[in-house]
Parts: structure tokens; sequence; C-alpha cells
């Protein structure tokens, strides 16, 4: 699946009106999906070109960094191209998913920035790591949470990481004489890194990762949303598969996934600090770094401008740029490292916990999602008939006081008698049309109540015990829970709240199916009543429907809905009609208090009493706040374990603007490590190579560092610079006649004169006269592409730079609509 994503900035020259659309083609120039991100009032930040194109063609390594650009600051591709990864000027993240075209998640990673009370790590002076997490407070105590800082997004990437089997094995089976794997295979979209690497099989390791989930059904969509909510991620079923029932991507279930999918989001505070929020395979939420470091006692702004990883080392670089406009020049640039050891430290059960933790997240989006449905449906069907029954009433009390239409029908069930004033509301009032709308507003609102309680509701309260008891079983062994931060004390409570929440949908089911048959029961005994009243007194019709009247055996049924549900559904002790959970919420309370046996058994006894119980909604909200509990606990630890040290100042020459870097693992030794790194300005180019030595992949060590400044022959203008892979690297250079695509390889950049053209715009044009500015490439092996950019942003080329030819392109001028594709 090869795709493109671009940017483009409707609205120009409007800043109430403008709004960012990310758009994904197909190298042939065929949309496939699209996305609209509005600009807030607080966000009027400077508009960007009418169509700025910042994405790139799928599994490409870095996302494009917008700074002072839209409302979309940046957008990146997961390397296996199936989410792409749209960053925002108010902080939020926004995943989309490549097969559906949805968005599969909203991530704020604004609000997990939080004030200097709460600090998640950071540098000391001296270069060292050292943690200040806060100790997670108990769940009896309540703290008054941190200010969340303004902050706004720079740069956003993905990195991925191997967890098992670990780096070293991988490359002393890919350094095998005679192996035919290549690291990009190990990468691919559904790779079984055991089977291809002949790793020997380990029984116990096996039968730990069988996944109960998959022998559950599949869970049901659910009732679309409406065309204004552009996140409805349950309502169709490629939505829902590709969230619960991946098959086998990274991620997903399957013993041979042993990647680590890291989503790194650059954040730069109002006062002028920057920090990385890291989230892990999708959506778990690490927290937040300080990446400042030593740059912190420097006057000035800083702000991440790029990040660098490889999948054999759990350790990213982070380049940040600090600007002091007293200084000349104002800006330079550092090198930080962060070590994720909580991936070589967990192993194997890394991916396990972060999929369950993810999997649970998004059941409870489901569930919450089941609950808000249903108390929105209850409160629009019961207007009707209240609306009737209010009236009723009124003209009842006029003549009689004590009189209501419980009364009323008790005395036409019981004497056949219908008093004047029902008479008239029957046939005038309701009649065969209002019964029809009575009808359909009660009898769909219990039949959907009862369906997504039975088909979505239970089983996916059922999907979520076999989650936390793979979680409760993970806390309970020692060596396990201390890594991952799991308490079993804690897991066990979210437990509770699940069993105790399953029997309360076991008792909406019932309630809802006795209510289902007495209002089939009601109707029919209105519809009878409303057609006999409706005949002339003493007619032969009458007299026939009454003798033909079949449901004298559901008369108590009537009569009990009449005094019963008809006045208060059975539904409102599960579904709060007003929105509202504070009854609910004290219930909860309540239920904790009772005793020290647990939630669960007080439920019950509760329950079996008779008391007051808790609304789904109160519920549902418990078990978000203790799953966030376990969540929490996880990051925490998590975010103890990532070591970070202050690497060095790149020269003054070097500047972010079109930077790019690439992290290549030295052949020779699996201990040495080389982060290339490119810069250009108007007429030469700067390859910055620096060796590093990484012993168990903590605290790297600078050996050797290059800074080689180059220039082309007869090039006027150096345009772009890119690397494309672990070999050679692209300049797109402005020559007297011509711009053209240079090629070179990394290693022989200052040794070289004789470059490689691999493409020459003739008069420095593509097709329809757009003008080469920028590139955007993917080294993936055997499918190197090049996606040449038009300066105004209004179209772009893509290049195969395996089979030395242009495989597509596309011109985005407004009015033209020009497509094309090239052999």
């Amino acid at each position: 699946m090869d795709l493109i994503a671009t940017v483009t900035t409707t609205g120009h020259g409007d800043r109430h009106n403008s709004r960012d659309v990310v758009d994904v083609w197909r190298l042939n120039g065929q949309r496939v999906f699209g996305a609209t991100f509005e600009k807030g009032e607080d966000h009027d930040g400077d508009d960007a070109g009418p169509a700025e194109q910042v994405g790139k063609r799928t599994r490409m390594r870095n996302g494009d960094d917008r700074k002072q650009g839209g409302f979309v600051r940046a957008v990146s591709w997961r390397r296996d191209g199936q989410i792409l990864a749209v960053a925002c000027a108010d902080g939020s993240v926004s995943l989309i998913n490549a097969f559906t075209g949805k968005i599969a998640h909203r991530l704020d990673a604004a609000r997990n920035l939080e004030g200097p009370t709460t600090a998640t790590m950071s540098f000391s002076s001296s270069q060292s790591s050292q943690s200040r997490a806060a100790p997670a407070s108990s769940s009896g105590s309540k703290s008054i949470p941190p200010p969340v800082r303004p902050a706004t997004i720079s740069s956003i990437s993905w990195t991925k990481h191997f967890a098992f089997p670990n780096a070293l094995t991988i490359r002393s089976r890919l350094n095998q004489s005679g192996s035919k794997v290549s690291l990009d295979q190990l990468l691919g979209l559904k790779a079984d890194m055991e089977n291809i690497l002949q790793i020997a099989a380990d029984l116990p390791q096996a039968l730990s990762a069988i996944d109960i989930e998959d022998s559950l059904p599949k869970l049901a969509t659910l009732p679309p949303l409406g065309a204004a909510v552009d996140d409805d991620v349950f309502s169709s079923r490629a939505s829902i598969d590709a969230i619960f029932h991946s098959d086998g991507s990274s991620g997903s279930a399957g013993s041979g996934v042993g990647d680590v999918d890291a989503l790194l989001v650059g954040m730069q505070t109002e006062e002028g600090g920057c920090a990385v929020n890291l989230k892990i395979f999708d959506s778990f939420e690490v927290g937040t770094i300080e990446v400042e470091g030593r740059l912190r006692s420097r006057v000035g702004t800083r702000h991440v401008v790029g990040f660098g990883g490889h999948p054999f080392l759990s350790t990213v670089f982070v380049v940040v740029e600090h600007s002091n406009p007293h200084e000349t020049p104002d800006s330079s640039l550092h090198l930080i490292s962060l070590d994720l050891s909580f991936i070589t430290q967990t192993g194997r059960n890394l991916p396990l916990v972060a999929r369950k933790a993810t999997r649970l997240a998004n059941l409870l989006r489901y569930i919450a999602q089941i609950q808000t449905q249903l108390r929105l449906e209850v409160k629009a069907a019961f207007d009707l008939p209240a609306r009737f029954l209010h009236n009723i009433d009124e003209s009842l009390a006029e003549g009689d006081p004590n009189a209501d239409f419980v009364y009323a029908a008790h005395h036409l069930a019981v004497t056949g008698e219908c008093l004047p004033r029902l008479k008239e509301w029957l046939v005038d009032e309701v009649g065969e049309r209002g019964l029809k709308r009575w009808e359909k507003s009660v009898g769909d609102c219990l039949d959907l109540v009862r369906r997504m309680t039975s088909q979505n509701l239970m089983p996916a309260l059922e999907t979520c015990q076999a989650i936390l008891s793979r979680l409760d079983g993970l806390a309970k062994y020692g060596p396990t829970s201390s890594k991952l931060g799991l308490d079993e004390k804690v897991v066990g409570r979210v437990r509770e709240t699940v069993d105790a929440l399953t029997i309360l949908a076991e008792d909406l089911l019932l309630d809802v199916g006795t209510e289902i048959k007495e209002f089939t029961a009601f109707m029919k005994w209105m519809k009878f009543e409303c057609e006999v009243e409706a005949l002339e007194e003493g007619s032969e019709r009458a007299e026939e429907l009454r003798e033909s009247w079949t449901g004298e055996s559901e008369i108590m049924m009537v009569l009990e809905y009449v005094s019963g549900a008809m006045k208060e559904t059975r539904l409102k002790k599960y579904v709060a009609l007003d929105g509202t959970e504070q009854d609910g919420g004290r219930d909860v309370e309540t239920i904790d208090e009772d005793t020290d046996a647990g939630f669960y058994t007080n439920y019950i006894k509760r329950r079996s009493g008779g008391k007051p119980l808790p609304s789904l909604g109160a519920m549902v909200e418990r078990l978000q706040k203790q799953s966030d509990i376990v969540f929490g606990q996880v990051a925490e630890t998590f975010r103890k374990s990532i070591l970070g040290s202050y690497l060095f100042e790149f020269s003054r020459g070097c500047v972010a603007e079109r930077m790019d870097i690439r992290v290549i693992p030295e052949q020779n030794d699996v201990s040495l490590y080389r982060l290339v790194a490119m810069f250009k300005n108007d007429k030469a180019f700067r390859v910055v190579s620096i060796r590093m030595r990484l012993d168990g992949g903590k605290n790297p060590k600078v050996e050797d560092r290059r800074d080689v400044s180059s220039t082309i022959p007869e090039v006027e203008e150096i345009l772009d610079a890119k690397i494309v892979d672990d070999r050679a690297f692209l300049v797109l250079a402005a020559t007297t006649a011509d711009v053209r695509i240079y090629q070179m390889a990394i290693d022989t950049a200052e040794e070289r004169d004789d470059w490689e053209v691999r493409q020459i715009f003739e008069e420095g044009r593509m097709h329809a006269g757009l003008k080469p500015a920028r590139l955007e490439i993917n080294g993936r092996e055997g499918r190197r592409a090049v996606t040449v950019v038009d300066e105004a942003g209004m179209g772009f080329l893509v290049l195969d730079l395996d089979g030395e030819s242009d495989v597509g392109q596309r011109d985005d001028e407004e009015g033209a609509g020009d497509e094309m594709s090239t052999g």
C-alpha cells in the first residue's frame, strides 16, 4: 500500500474560516480519504500556503515540522503505513487509520504537559538523568491536579524498537552467512520474526502468548453518532475490526510481534521550554519528558525540531533548537539522547501489557459511548408519551381532582365503561396516528436498549474481564509486576467494578425484557380501545370487536404497565435521563463505605436488600477512574526508567530548516552506531556524522564526530537535501539551466566530486509548470521512492529510485484537476 499524505489550507486570508484539510492519495493521484481540521479562535497562528504538501508515502520515517504554519503543524506515517498521525497547533494529535480513513484516536498531548508541581523527568546540569516523578496517590486520598502549561506541537515522529527477540539476537541472525532476511522484511506489515529468524520454540512463552480474546465473539457495531461527528469509530465493521480485532500487525495479538511503535511529540511551552510527549502502541500514554537539559540555564526559547532512532536501539535522539535574539547567530542546535529502558527491561511482556491496556482503554470508550447513546435514546423516547399523558391527566382533573389516566384506564379495563373525557382523548388526540408514533417511539427505544445491552455492553464487559484477568496474572507475578508497574490490589478493584457492572447489565436486560412484554400488551389494548371508542355507541361493529377480543389474559399485564412502567420506566434507575450522575456517584461512595468486604460483595448485598444502586453512567465513570489509576501506575513506572543525557552542540553553521537525521548501525561492531545529520544552506550542504558507542543501550558515548561542508560543481543553489537509506543521500539543486536531483554515497561525500544525476527537470520545471523545491523520501528496501514537492505547494511528483522512472505525479492547481501517471 503506497500512499501520500498532503495538507491543504483552505480559506486562506480569512483567519476565522481557515481550515486545514489532510488528504491521502495513491501514487496515481487517486484520492483515498481526507479529514478536515478546523482552526480554533485561540490558535490564529500564521497561515500556511494555499496547498502546502507535508505528507509522505507510507512508511516514511519522520513527520514534517510546520513551525509557523497553519493549524496542522505536522504529519507522520507509522512505519507500517497503517496509522497517520496529524499534530495540530492546539496540542492535539489525531491518529487516522489508513484502512478505514477514520480517526481512531484523538489524543491531547498538551493536556499531559503538567506544571512544575508534578515533574515527569528532566536532566540535571551534570548531564545525568534523574527521576522526579511524584508517587502515586492512594485511592482514598484526593489531590488537586497540577496546572497545565499551555503548549503547542513543534514536531512529531514515529520510531520502532525491538522488544523481543532482543536486538543482539536479531542482528546476529541477520549477519549470518547466507541469511536472506533483511531488516525491512522483519519490519514488514505482518512479519513473524520468530519464524523468519528460525528462533527455537519456547513452550512456556508460547502458552503465555495464547490470547483468550481471540475465541470471544467479535464486538458488534454501535449506531452511528451522526454526520457531524468525525471520530465515530464504532459504527462500522471495518473500524471495529481495526481497533479490537486486528490481524497480527504491529501492536496486535500474535506471538510473532516483537516490536514497539513509539509516537514522539515535541512540545513547546509559552515560557520557552520544551518537552517530548511519549506514547507507545498508538495511544498508550507514557507521559511527558522534559528535555531542556543544560539549555535550561540559557536565556531564550527552546523547541524540539527532530527525532532519530533505530529498531535495534531503545535509545531515541532528540534535536533541540535554542534561540536567543541577543546572540549572533541567534540559534543553535543540540543533541539529546533518551533511552527508553523499559523496552529492554520488560521484553516480551511490554507488548502484552501495552496491548491489553490499549484495548481496555478502547473498550472503555466503547462502553462509554453505549451509556451515552442509551441515555439520549431513552430521554427522547418517552417525551411523546409524557406529553400525551400530561394532556389527559389535566383533562380528567377538571372533572375529578383525584382522577388521572391510571384511574380511567383501570375503570375502562374492569368495567368496560370509557369515561367521556378519556374517549375524547383516545379518539381526537391520540387516534391511530398517535398510537403509531407512540409505539414507534417507545417500542424502538426498548428494542434498542435490549439489543445494545445484549449485543454490545455484555460482550464488551466479557472482553474486559478477559483482559483484566491477564493483567491480574502479571500483577501477581513479582518479577513482572515490579517492572510493569502493576498493583494486584488496584487491578482487583477494577475487576470488582466490572463484575458489578456485569450484574447491572444482566438486571437491565431482564427489566427491559419485562417492559417490552408489558408495553406490547398495552399497545395491543390501546389500539383495540381506540378502534372501539371511535365507533358509534351500540353499533354492530363495536359488538363484534368486543366479542372477538382475545386480550383478556393480558389485562393484568396492561394494568401493571399503566400503574408502573408507564408512569416511571424501569430504565430510569439505570440511565440518568437528566444527564447527571450525582445521585449514582453518592450511591457508589456509599457502597465503598458499607464494609471492608469489597465493592462487589457490598454491591450484591445492597442489591439483595433492595437498596438504591448506582446508575450505569456512575458505574462507567467509576470504571474509567479506576482504569486510569492502572494506566497511570504503568506509565509512571515506564517513565521513571527513561534515562537521558546531553550529547553535544552542533556547529553554528547547522540550522533546523530542512534538516534530516538517520541512525545507522555499524556492520562490524554491534555496539557502534552512527548518527548522520544533513543540513542545507543556499550554496552548500553539510553532513554531520557522529559515531557513538552504546553499551547495553544506555548513555551513548560519542567517540568520533565529522562535520563536512560540501558543494556541487555548477550548482547555484541547494534547494533541499535528504537521506535515502543507510548508504546514500539525495540533493535537490538548481543550476543555470535546470534543476537536478543528485545522489551520493554517505561515506564518500567528502572524497568524491563525481555526483550521480538521478533526475533532470528541464528549465527547472516539472509537469504543468510546477517548480521543484522540496524532497520527501521513503527508503524502504526495493521500493525507494522520493516525492518532489512544488515550491507553491500546488502539486508533487513521485520518483521510483530503484526503477529509475517516475511512477506518478499529480497537479493540485485549483481549477486544473490534472492527474496523470507515467511508467
